[in-house]
């Protein structure tokens, strides 16, 4: 529950985002009655793209069987921590100028003819994207919904992720007041990383527990390397948040560590190059205007 109000509450807030610059631009036109229809006809059709790979993905697993269902699984999950990271990657480049950039591009699109298919576009993919990437990073979680109870467990959990999020997304209006967009991103950036790693674990565990398991591997790879069960059990309610959130384990095993390592080094290493290429630019445009 609490990594689907996360998800859901982070994800909408991007969503809120893009929305509210688009809303607040046509507010200066003349015209904004008309924008605003197709603003939000491109919220309904975005929420459609969502629903839509929704309901594929669960027919897609409904379908498939024994090991080919595994593998998919397994593929989705890693998929989505791909997904995080390249989210994070993105937003580090584009969140500072990303209310310009979309000013600019939509006063270019009407600056002849009116034309709004920009603005509903827009609004379909910041809608359809994230709420896609949200279905994507709580993939693991829709397997698990087997009940009714477990779908209203989800349902809720989505609304309160969704009804924090408008709350958010209020107080960083303010103007910083409460907390600033740059510090609102940096944490949820370092957050969203967690849950990639989550997922990425989520996705080996299948993978020894599926395709690998004939396979015989060193011993060590399936060794406890420490028992923290009587401190916080990943079975009772905080460990289970923990472990969807921050891949915690309470009896990690060698295998564990080492896909975690692997992670972390492979972020770290794509952080330093992305780091590394942006100050390489900076660099060159200080000599140009030179």
């Amino acid at each position: 529950m609490g990594q689907t109000i996360f998800v859901v509450c982070r994800e909408s807030i991007e969503a809120l985002l893009v929305l509210g610059i688009l809303y607040a631009w046509m507010n200066d036109r003349e015209d904004a009655q008309t924008g605003k229809k197709w603003l939000f006809a491109g919220i309904l059709a975005g929420f459609g793209l969502a629903t839509l790979l929704t309901l594929t993905l669960i027919g897609v697993t409904d379908i498939l069987g024994g090991e080919a269902r595994t593998w998919f699984e397994i593929g989705m999950l890693a998929f989505a921590s791909a997904l995080i990271v390249q989210m994070v990657m993105w937003m580090r480049v584009h969140g500072r100028t990303l209310k310009q950039e979309i000013e600019n591009g939509l006063a270019t699109n009407l600056a002849g003819e009116k034309n709004w298919w920009g603005v509903f576009f827009l609004a379909m993919i910041a809608v359809g994207r994230e709420g896609s990437e949200t279905v994507m990073f709580l993939y693991g979680s829709l397997l698990q919904l087997d009940s009714f109870a477990s779908y209203m467990s989800f349902f809720m959990a989505a609304g309160i992720g969704l009804a924090l999020a408008m709350i958010l997304f209020y107080a960083l209006q303010l103007g910083g007041r409460f907390i600033s967009w740059k510090w609102f991103f940096r944490v949820t950036e370092i957050m969203l990383l967690f849950l990639g790693s989550a997922l990425f674990l989520s996705a080996s565990e299948k993978l020894l527990g599926g395709p690998l398991a004939a396979i015989d591997l060193p011993g060590w790879l399936y060794s406890n390397v420490w028992d923290m069960t009587s401190v916080l059990s990943d079975s009772s309610v905080l460990g289970n948040l923990m472990a969807s959130l921050f891949a915690y384990r309470s009896q990690p095993i060698g295998w564990d560590l080492a896909v975690l390592s692997t992670f972390w080094i492979a972020v770290i290493v794509l952080l330093k190059w992305q780091s590394t290429k942006k100050n390489e630019q900076l660099a060159r445009t200080g000599v140009n205007k030179n």
